[in-house]
């Protein structure tokens, strides 16, 4: 299976329900103090090359992130086409205040991931506390399917495509 091109990342990253991608979710893995993976799937806004997600103080990959910054964070789409990115990164909580910029992401995920009838949920959202946790790619890989059956044979290693580059 191919590696997507930088532009197909991007696109693929910021898609809201266009063909052919769609609307995923970003499955976040985060250290708890005693090294163990935590993983939490979590919705996210793709956004100057960063991954944002507006979580809760409480939440214990927040609590994970403000001790260790060390993430990796999958995103797959989990019906045909079938396509996935991989991030290893850092992760920081940049915010814990409500402003119009966390606001208009909630409002924007909240009608991305459950639709127009669910803005009552965003209303509600904001009487509650935020942490806006900002993920910085350091490298990333892709693939996509491009026939059916997929190639599962994996004859080549992944490639991890340093940001920096």
């Amino acid at each position: 299976m191919p590696p997507m091109t930088d532009e197909e990342i991007d696109e693929f990253l910021k898609d809201t329900e266009q063909e052919p991608w769609g609307r995923c979710i970003a499955e976040l893995a985060t250290l708890t103090p005693d090294g163990k993976p935590y993983v939490n799937p979590v919705w996210y806004e793709w956004e100057d090359e960063k991954i944002y997600h507006l979580g809760k103080p409480k939440a214990q990959y927040v609590t994970n992130i403000k001790e260790n910054s060390d993430v990796y964070v999958s995103i797959d789409k989990q019906s045909p086409p079938y396509a996935r990115v991989n991030v290893v990164g850092t992760a920081e909580i940049v915010s814990e205040e409500w402003t119009d910029r966390w606001e208009e992401m909630t409002k924007n995920a909240t009608k991305y991931y459950m639709g127009e009838e669910a803005l009552e949920y965003h209303e509600e959202r904001l009487q509650y506390p935020i942490s806006v946790v900002e993920v910085t790619p350091e490298k990333m890989n892709s693939w996509k399917v491009t026939d059916f059956p997929p190639d599962r044979t994996f004859r080549a290693e992944a490639t991890w495509h340093d940001e920096d580059d």
